[in-house]
């Protein structure tokens, strides 16, 4: 009900057919011939009357015609004088208030004048003279016109409908252009850097059609720019890759050959060359999977014991840190096979683990819940934590996003972990979700089951 095309249908359809009725009152209350049962009557009833006058008058004359005038007012109701052809009276006089000849030659049918009914009916008697029998009548002794006749509402039933199919044809015609862009919009809005409008919508002449080309212009200038920036980060992370293979070879020659003084400052240089060796290889992951990675290795994989596997190796590193990590199946559904790609969700997993490991305090633990629902496989990896602002919690699947709090670069992020199960994730066409709690913080992979999982671009 909220859509467009929705409101421009009923708006359009409500105010034709409102107007349409509205017509159809207002003309059968102010028209002044309507035609109801009782005039089709009442019309016949005076043709029979103005045969019978003309043949009493040419057979039994005047005073016998003026007795049947009498009689038609005293049980009709009908105050009648028979004319010759040229509207002279010959039986009866005519009221003061009756139209003029002129317009009653013309008319010779209903002639309303306040609540008075006028009629003139012409007559041919059987000698082939013409008479005309003038009639006048109180409208209010005849029932008033019915307003909804059966043919008038078939009429009226057919005309909104079928101004309902011309509105719904206006509607999805104006609608359909706007509905296609959204749906490109939202393709591109998904990482479809390739969704474009369509050289067909491109087309169009009007303001729609501009809005399109304009959109495709900016959907090209995007493309450019985001596969410029992914371009430039993988060559980078290649070309550091060299010169940090020879700084670490020089590293260990000058520490056989240094004095133990220099030793000191020495393990320094190689603490900080294996961070900047971790963040480049962390750089090639992601621009990997920005760039190239599909599921092609995809394969039938027990999700719940890899998971179980990569917790207890973060286990194991976690306890020289005074930290312990903790995993439990919640739910024996959990243990179904699906379509994976076993390395991508390995890096997933270790690195939704190790951030929550970084942050925990020591001696806090890291539970990791492994658990499904209809449809999905959900491991939780919850630590306790400061946890991050509301408004952070989508950002922080952004690579290199850092939030100024506790979870900050003390902690020896980097701020591409996240970002790169957040992408693993999305190509198994999953969701991953974090979430503050009272006393923590956690982070939620969802993986569809009863679906399998197809190659994505990216």
């Amino acid at each position: 009900m909220r859509t467009l095309f929705v409101k421009i249908f009923l708006w359009f359809w409500l105010a034709m057919a409102g107007l349409t009725v509205l017509v159809t009152v207002v003309g059968s209350l102010t028209a002044s011939d309507v035609i109801w049962p009782g005039r089709r009557t009442l019309t016949a009833a005076t043709t029979l009357y103005a045969e019978t006058a003309a043949l009493l008058y040419e057979r039994q004359g005047a005073p016998a015609t003026e007795e049947y005038l009498q009689r038609m007012l005293e049980t009709a109701k009908l105050q009648a004088a028979l004319l010759d052809e040229q509207g002279q009276p010959l039986v009866g006089a005519l009221p003061p208030d009756w139209p003029s000849g002129r317009e009653s030659a013309r008319r010779e049918d209903f002639i309303v004048v306040e609540s008075k009914t006028f009629l003139l009916r012409p007559v041919t008697s059987a000698s082939g003279r013409r008479y005309l029998l003038a009639t006048v009548f109180d409208r209010n002794l005849l029932p008033p016109p019915p307003v909804w006749t059966r043919a008038r509402v078939i009429r009226l039933a057919a005309f909104v409908l079928g101004s309902g199919l011309v509105c719904y044809a206006l509607a999805w015609y104006l609608t359909r252009p706007i509905g296609r862009l959204r749906r490109t919009a939202q393709q591109l809005a998904a990482g479809d850097l390739t969704a474009r409008t369509g050289a067909r919508l491109g087309r169009l002449t009007d303001e729609i059609g501009g809005l399109a080309r304009d959109f495709d212009a900016m959907a090209e200038r995007i493309e450019s720019l985001v596969t410029s920036q992914r371009r430039l980060l993988g060559d980078i992370s290649h070309e550091l890759r060299s010169p940090l293979a020879r700084l670490r070879v020089a590293l260990e020659l000058a520490q056989r050959r240094a004095s133990g003084e220099a030793q000191p400052y020495l393990e320094r240089i190689e603490r900080d060359a294996e961070r900047l060796d971790a963040l480049v290889g962390q750089l090639l992951a992601l621009s990997r999977l920005e760039s190239e990675a599909t599921l092609a290795d995809s394969k039938m994989l027990d999700v719940a014991a890899l998971t179980e596997q990569v917790a207890m190796d973060v286990d194991f590193e976690a306890r020289a840190a005074g930290r312990v990590v903790a995993c439990r199946l919640l739910s024996p559904g959990a243990r179904q096979p699906i379509l994976a790609d076993e390395e991508l969700l390995r890096r997933a997993l270790e690195n939704v683990m190790r951030n929550a490991v970084r942050h925990t305090p020591e001696g806090a633990p890291v539970e990791i819940a492994i658990d499904a629902e209809a449809g999905c496989l959900l491991v939780s990896v919850r630590d306790y934590g400061p946890g991050v602002p509301p408004d952070a919690l989508e950002a922080i699947f952004s690579p290199f996003y850092r939030v100024e709090t506790a979870r900050d670069r003390a902690s020896g992020g980097v701020g591409l972990g996240l970002a790169i199960a957040a992408r693993a994730i999305e190509l198994h066409h999953g969701r991953i979700e974090a979430e503050n709690l009272p006393d923590g913080f956690q982070v939620t992979l969802k993986l569809p089951t009863c679906a399998a999982a197809v190659p994505n671009p990216g």
